[in-house]
């Protein structure tokens, strides 16, 4: 009786690591995508937030400084921002486009 080895050219193993390909490619997509929620909330570092917004670290911090902005200070270095205030403030200042 003949026995089959699994080699690098096998199809088996080369189906097995493309496979393998696509998940990994899921997980790292997963973890870049992953905010952890606090209490219900998820919250938002600063650069996820100009990123959403399409604004400068500048502009986020005048916002921040203006109080236009939610926010909370961690070990006063960490700065998290919660991704329902960010959303409220935006529906606040929604403004419609006036058609002439």
């Amino acid at each position: 009786m003949a026995m089959d080895y699994l080699t690098m050219e096998s199809d088996q193993v080369r189906q097995a690591l493309a496979l393998l390909g696509q998940v990994e490619r899921g997980v790292k997509k997963a973890a870049e995508n992953y905010t952890p929620s606090i209490r219900g909330e998820r919250y938002l570092a600063g650069d996820e937030v100009c990123d959403y917004l399409h604004i400068s670290p500048r502009t986020l911090q005048t916002l921040r400084d203006t109080r236009q902005i939610p926010y909370t200070v961690i070990s006063g270095r960490v700065i998290l921002y919660p991704e329902k205030g960010i959303k409220e403030v935006l529906e606040q200042n929604y403004r419609t486009v006036e058609t002439p």
